[in-house]
């Protein structure tokens, strides 16, 4: 059997934690590729995400 991952509260300090847990476990090589992709996708999903929580219910 795998690794099985902890479950972490989908809280923002939770998801900060995983996601720094996640960072520093990837190689430099891929963790460059994670920047270029924020840097390329991020303000869209920003945008997204903004637009939903402006939409009414």
């Amino acid at each position: 059997m795998g690794i099985v991952p902890r479950v972490r509260p989908t809280n923002p300090i939770g998801v900060a934690i995983t996601a720094f847990e996640l960072w520093r476990r990837l190689p430099p090589k891929q963790r460059r590729r994670v920047l270029e992709a924020t840097r390329t996708h991020g303000p869209k999903i920003a945008a997204a995400l903004l637009a939903r929580s402006r939409r009414p219910r």
